[in-house]
């Protein structure tokens, strides 16, 4: 039978291949006299000339100033017996800084020490840009006060901001659905079911309803879903947000001292039948700082309009005010 000549590929050709698509280059040194050897990759990430005489101390004249002395501490901790990993700047006088990583191995026979060289300015640059997204919406949701979560193809809540400011809740009360606790009971139903609606329909989903806050009262919200879908149209995950929308509503919502006015307090007292005596009941304050209040018009603390405000919404009154007019309105959900 024929022989056979054995299926060989020279070490050369993978050490090519990993050159080309990893971005990097194989070096050694020598650890006396400071000599370096490098492949094609790390002539070609250094931008050295193939051939020429090389060291240590002109690969630091190449790097950032400020990551020289780093660069030097590398090979002393190496020949300890240890692997060390840095990343530091390539500082070109035609092109602007350039990042790399240098791995220097523990020295081999011969006092010699092996490492690589990788270009990772690509590497740095994506996650350049995503630390800058991610303090773009940090920021975000610090301007607008929203709440915001997001939940995996598979229905998890993978990520949650701000929940636990809205509903004194705890974060991770939100990750199963006892998250429903905090949604008004006349609400909770078209809450469950647009929540079991999101994995199957890849649109964009609104849901308005009340959540509990830590005084008790619930206020009125609006809780918009949206897909983020890869190119062929399938869910990577979804993002969600809660806009407090009772901020715009009006002190029967917000508990705004300032738009108040005595006015409504006495009107909305008519209107339930409640004597001063039975609103102090219901809000836990006395009866002299409702007078006060009613009469004199006189600034009241925001825990105290928060309980007064509490207390009507509860028996189903929302006050209303814009620049032209304020009001009080009963609530049609809750049978008025």
């Amino acid at each position: 039978m024929p022989h056979k000549q054995p299926n060989y590929i020279a070490s050369r050709h993978y050490v090519d291949v990993a050159e080309r698509f990893l971005s990097a280059g194989f070096w050694n040194a020598d650890m006396t006299t400071g000599d370096v050897q490098g492949t094609d990759g790390f002539c070609r990430i250094l931008g050295l000339p193939r051939g020429e005489p090389f060291g240590i101390q002109q690969w630091a004249a190449l790097l950032h100033p400020e990551d020289r002395e780093e660069f030097r501490s590398l090979f002393p901790v190496a020949a300890m017996g240890v692997s060390v990993c840095r990343e530091m700047r390539l500082a070109g006088r035609d092109r602007p800084p350039r990042w790399i990583r240098v791995i220097v191995d523990e020295p081999a026979a011969g006092g010699r020490i092996v490492g690589t060289v990788q270009d990772i300015a690509a590497e740095r640059a994506a996650q350049a840009a995503l630390y800058r997204e991610r303090t773009r919406l940090n920021a975000f949701l610090a301007i607008t006060g929203a709440i915001f979560w997001t939940r995996d193809a598979h229905g998890a809540v993978t990520g949650l901001h701000g929940w636990s400011r809205i509903t004194g809740r705890a974060g991770d009360h939100a990750l199963d659905e006892s998250w429903l606790d905090a949604v008004h009971p006349d609400d909770r139903e078209r809450a469950a079911a647009l929540w079991s609606d999101v994995p199957t329909e890849a649109v964009s989903q609104e849901l308005p309803c009340r959540l509990r806050y830590p005084d008790g009262a619930f206020r009125n919200v609006v809780a918009r879903v949206a897909p983020v879908c890869r190119e062929d149209g399938a869910v990577i995950e979804w993002l969600g947000v809660i806009e407090e929308s009772w901020r715009r509503e009006g002190p029967g919502a917000r508990g705004d001292a300032m738009a108040f006015k005595p006015q409504q307090l006495r009107a909305a007292r008519v209107m339930l039948g409640w004597p001063v005596e039975e609103l102090a009941r219901q809000t836990g304050l006395s009866t002299a700082t409702i007078r006060r209040y009613e009469t004199t018009g006189e600034h009241m603390k925001e825990a105290t309009i928060a309980a007064i405000v509490a207390a009507f919404e509860k028996s189903g009154l929302v006050m209303t005010c814009s620049p032209a007019e304020i009001g009080i309105r009963f609530r049609v959900e809750d049978g008025f």
